[in-house]
């Protein structure tokens, strides 16, 4: 019955059947073969075998990252994006370049958007958000404190959280009003790597053409008006 199924959500902690089902499918990617991302990389390796191994990382983030993420949520996303008065974006540490690439993309389609890296400064924007706001948060592991601290600043304020994170089980996306699951791994010499972060990029980008599709003369309008800026700018 159903009630059976969501008490079994709920003793395994579990918000419910659908994050349950997320993180099942996470755990259990199906009978593929070994990817050759998962090889070490070794000193004898050819330049040719470093690059497919490093594309190839990359590609499996993506291609797991669309088999966890929730586009219910995504669409959820869009919609608060979209009505916001303004929009708060953070990240810290290693992810810093994904906020700004969020903020820039979010701007492109009319959004006042901005983003903060700084731990302090990031507190302080966010004591100033209001239920009208967003605060888009970036958190790969979803235990980084002065991300978490931010979060709670600004749902005290009202605003509506959206988490970008790899980890579903954490602190962090259990703050969110709406989470957008990815999914990519480390390993030796790629913790800090895009291959680590490829997945928030494009995640990025597809809300940004989300927001396009759905509003399309909005998209134009603002597209035009970049386009036209950024052409004085060249010889």
């Amino acid at each position: 019955s159903e009630s059976t199924v969501f008490k079994l959500c709920r003793t395994l902690d579990f918000n419910g059947f659908r994050e349950f089902k997320i993180t099942l499918a996470r755990q259990y990617q199906g009978p593929d073969p070994i990817s050759i991302s998962n090889e070490p990389i070794k000193r004898t390796d050819s330049a040719e075998s470093i690059a497919y191994k490093t594309f190839q990382f990359s590609i499996d983030a993506l291609t797991n990252s669309l088999k966890t993420l929730d586009y219910a949520e995504l669409e959820r996303a869009c919609e608060a994006l979209k009505k916001a008065r303004r929009v708060l974006v953070i990240s810290i540490g290693i992810s810093r370049t994904t906020s700004v690439f969020a903020a820039d993309k979010f701007s492109f389609f009319g959004i006042d958007a901005m983003a903060a890296m700084d731990a302090h400064v990031q507190a302080m924007r966010a004591s100033l958000l209001t239920p009208k706001d967003v605060l888009f948060a970036f958190s790969r592991s979803g235990d980084t404190r002065d991300i978490i601290e931010t979060v709670k600043i600004a749902r005290e304020k009202g605003a509506t959280i959206i988490g970008v994170t790899n980890n579903p089980r954490s602190y962090f996306a259990k703050l969110l009003d709406i989470q957008l699951l990815v999914e990519s791994k480390d390993s030796k010499f790629r913790w800090d790597v895009l291959a680590s972060r490829i997945e928030h990029f494009c995640l990025v980008d597809t809300i940004y053409m989300l927001l396009a599709a759905r509003s399309q003369k909005r998209a134009s309008v603002c597209f035009e008006n970049v386009q036209h800026a950024a052409a004085i700018k060249q010889f």
